[in-house]
């Protein structure tokens, strides 16, 4: 098993943009799933949650390689597993 790094928040990240709104970065739940989180996915099988995209859609990874397998999975799609900081290689 390889443990998972996540981003923490940057400083610089907190200065609002136009419009007086900050940017989401930081923290480590997406759209209500901590990351690292065990999913299934109708199309990509069991996955962990990566992060989040602007638009609302999650990043979903291979658990076996980390590899981002895509940025615009729907929150409503995705099944949860369990809670995990790990992947399994």
């Amino acid at each position: 098993i390889t443990p998972l790094q996540f981003h923490r928040r940057q400083l610089h990240r907190l200065q609002p943009e136009k419009g007086g709104k900050r940017k989401p970065y930081g923290g480590t739940i997406s759209l209500g799933l901590k990351r690292g989180s065990w999913v299934r996915h109708p199309k990509y099988g069991i996955v962990y949650v990566g992060g989040t995209r602007a638009e609302g859609s999650l990043s979903l990874h291979e658990l076996q390689t980390g590899k981002r397998l895509t940025t615009h999975a729907k929150v409503g799609d995705c099944q949860f597993l369990c809670t995990a900081s790990w992947r399994v290689r």
